[in-house]
């Protein structure tokens, strides 16, 4: 069955829009939308961060919901370039409010907009980014609530599912039998694409939102602990997986502690989230 508000879902070709196609394209009147993409009746060729180019867009579809998920997530890159970082995650956003202004923006943002100091950051935090990347979300944010009123913002903590990074990192070496050193001091909340899709479809299809700021994220818990249940989860030797230390390293962009908190979220959506162990069990299972 399809739904019958008409989405557009920028990024579509990413990693997290693709994720997001696989899961509930079927469900929506889906358009993607993306730098990258190969003009379909599905699919459309754009540059969010050209005005120009977000007007002939507009002219080719009026969406009820806009899934704002494109944007450079390069740590690296964007410390390198903050102008273009700026181009890409802000002036993308703005030229989609200035477009669309009738439509319902549900901005992917990120745990990065925290400092990363203390975490279990709630909804209602206030940030303070340390990185490029970082600032660049926060603003973003910043100018859709200012400007927008059906603008909101829904923060990712590191999603994961089979062919995520850390996870395809993991599963290499460890099937070759080589050893990994993970953090234990290096906290985050990564968060299963299950149910992040769950919380993104309540957002799109719920009419009556009582927030303007939801957050997505798993329990949490430090990346060492996470690859041990990883590797426990795919019948693999857990012994393999070695403690080390963010500090003795100097690791670059991982923070002490950038988990975030979604209490308000759960009770505003009325929705539950599962643990690592079940999620990664689950996903073995696939």
């Amino acid at each position: 069955m399809i739904y019958s508000k008409k989405i557009l879902l920028t990024g579509s070709t990413g990693y997290v829009g693709s994720l997001i196609r696989a899961g509930l394209g079927d469900h929506w009147d889906l358009t993607g939308v993306s730098l990258h993409a190969d003009e379909t009746k599905e699919q459309i060729q754009c540059d969010l961060t050209d005005i120009q180019q977000v007007n002939c867009l507009r002219e080719r579809i009026s969406p009820d919901v806009i899934v704002h998920a494109s944007g450079d997530k390069n740590l690296v890159r964007c410390e390198a370039d903050p102008k273009t970082a700026y181009l890409t995650n802000v002036q993308s956003t703005l030229n989609l409010i200035a477009t669309f202004p009738e439509s319902r923006i549900i901005f992917i943002s990120s745990d990065y907009v925290f400092p990363g100091d203390r975490g279990s950051y709630r909804e209602d935090a206030p940030f303070s980014p340390a990185t490029v990347y970082g600032q660049t979300k926060a603003c973003a944010e910043l100018a859709g609530l200012m400007l927008c009123q059906h603008f909101f913002v829904l923060r990712l903590s590191a999603l994961y599912d089979r062919n995520a990074t850390f996870i395809r990192f993991l599963r290499e070496k460890l099937t070759a039998g080589e050893p990994v050193n993970c953090y234990s001091d290096a906290f985050y909340s990564p968060t299963y694409f299950g149910d992040f899709l769950a919380v993104l479809q309540r957002l799109v299809e719920n009419n009556d939102l009582t927030r303007r700021i939801y957050h997505s994220c798993g329990h949490r818990t430090s990346r060492y602990y996470f690859a041990k249940l990883f590797a426990r989860s795919s019948g693999l030797d857990d012994k393999l997986v070695l403690q080390s230390s963010r500090a003795l390293d100097k690791a670059s962009f991982l923070f002490a502690d950038i988990s975030l908190e979604n209490t308000l979220t759960r009770e505003a959506l009325e929705i539950t989230m599962g643990g690592h162990e079940g999620s990664l069990n689950a996903m073995a299972a696939l």
